[in-house]
């Protein structure tokens, strides 16, 4: 009976919050920003089905799964370090801007509200310049050369300036170009505790492929030889397909990039998610099919999606993190709920609720799996179509 009461407050809160996400991404496109921050992403109430979903399903999971599974308990141990940096970070992170002219020394930045806070060293523009490739006018990068208390520093995208816990990202500039704004952060903690989230989500995606009575072991020990080794093979025939695809439908960014976009993460971000779209894609194609098929056979090709699926929610978590990192690096900040984020973030729930096949009885009818699959893809449509159309934001370009 407890257990059922554990799922129901872990699912549940799983569910209202995609909603109220969802929501949120309309509401920033209505009313702006900081409607869609104080209504929902910044309310207790969104706070506290997060506090509901991590607790309870952390209990479910000790419940539920034994000890000699450490992946998968490393897995959610990592899920809830990452929630837990996202808390810390809210309550004890500084941000804002800095706005720097040509010879003026400044030493204090102005938050997200208007607030001053000083800072422990004097800042002074030198020189603020505008690269550009050589012989065109596309933009390479944006540079500001300051003075920090007799130390020469140099500012531009994805290169950021450290001093005593502070950070400084290149964020704007005044048109005269004798003037340059800067993004600051101070984040001693949150960022830390985030980080170790990363790492062991990272670590034990790996081993779980190496865990008894997982997915590897499913696949080398399939109801008949060399079945995992064909499920494998069409799933990597697909990711390249799908990458190729993505090329040709301009998923990828072609041509000169903006200066933010010139790192070597930008692929490494891009590709795990466009391969995991594509296998949601044909697991998407394969639900269909199954709603057709006998029960006998609808319920085999259930077997392969959910094969399917598994490898795309651990590629999309890859990317859609990294792009967290990748955003702290450039933007000093490593979620802003940015509507592609936060979709990004809403179609890895979705999904994940699937792999719980054990958990939600539902998932184990083959009809209902298939009509899940069918479903679910919305939720890529919106993220890969529905929010550069509809939604805009920062990703507005990708």
């Amino acid at each position: 009976m407890q257990s059922k009461v554990y799922k129901i407050l872990s699912y549940g809160s799983l569910a209202v919050a995609v909603v109220l996400m969802a929501a949120a991404t309309v509401i920033e496109r209505l009313h702006g920003t900081e409607a869609a921050l104080s209504r929902i992403y910044h309310h207790p109430v969104f706070f506290a089905l997060w506090a509901v979903m991590a607790v309870a399903g952390m209990i479910l999971l000790v419940r539920r799964v034994p000890l000699r599974r450490p992946a998968t308990l490393l897995l959610h141990v990592a899920l809830v370090l990452v929630l837990a940096g996202a808390l810390v970070t809210h309550l004890s992170g500084r941000s804002g801007s800095i706005h720097l002219r040509d010879g003026e020394p400044a030493a204090a930045f102005e938050q997200e509200d208007g607030t001053t806070v000083d800072l422990p060293f004097t800042l002074t523009l030198k020189v603020f310049r505008i690269e550009h490739d050589p012989g065109t006018s596309n933009v390479a990068d944006y540079i500001s050369e300051l003075d920090c208390d007799g130390t020469a520093v140099t500012i531009s995208m994805n290169h950021i300036f450290k001093r005593d816990g502070y950070r400084f990202y290149q964020a704007d500039y005044d048109e005269d170009g004798h003037g340059s704004i800067l993004a600051v952060s101070r984040d001693p903690w949150g960022v830390g505790i985030t980080y170790t989230g990363y790492l062991l989500l990272l670590l034990s995606m790996i081993g779980y492929f190496f865990e008894k009575d997982t997915v590897r072991t499913q696949l080398r020990q399939g109801r008949k030889p060399g079945r995992g080794r064909k499920v494998w093979t069409l799933v990597l025939s697909l990711a390249g397909a799908g990458i190729l695809a993505a090329w040709f439908l301009g998923a990828f960014p072609k041509g000169p990039l903006m200066p933010v976009l010139r790192s070597p993460l930008l692929f490494i971000h891009m590709i795990p998610i466009i391969v995991s779209y594509a296998l949601f894609a044909l697991a998407a194609i394969l639900g269909i099919v199954g709603l057709l098929l006998p029960a006998d056979r609808s319920a085999r090709l259930q077997t392969v999606s959910w094969r399917l699926l598994l490898p795309a929610v651990f590629l999309l978590t890859f990317g859609t993190f990294l792009g967290g990192v990748w955003a702290n690096i450039s933007w000093g900040n490593y979620w802003a709920w940015d509507p592609k984020e936060t979709w990004a973030l809403i179609t890895l729930l979705v999904y994940s609720v699937a792999l719980h096949g054990t958990a939600v009885g539902l998932f184990r009818k083959p009809k209902v799996f298939h009509t899940f699959c069918i479903l679910a893809f919305l939720a890529v449509l919106v993220t890969y179509f529905g929010v550069n159309l509809l939604l805009g934001g920062m990703h507005s370009y990708a």
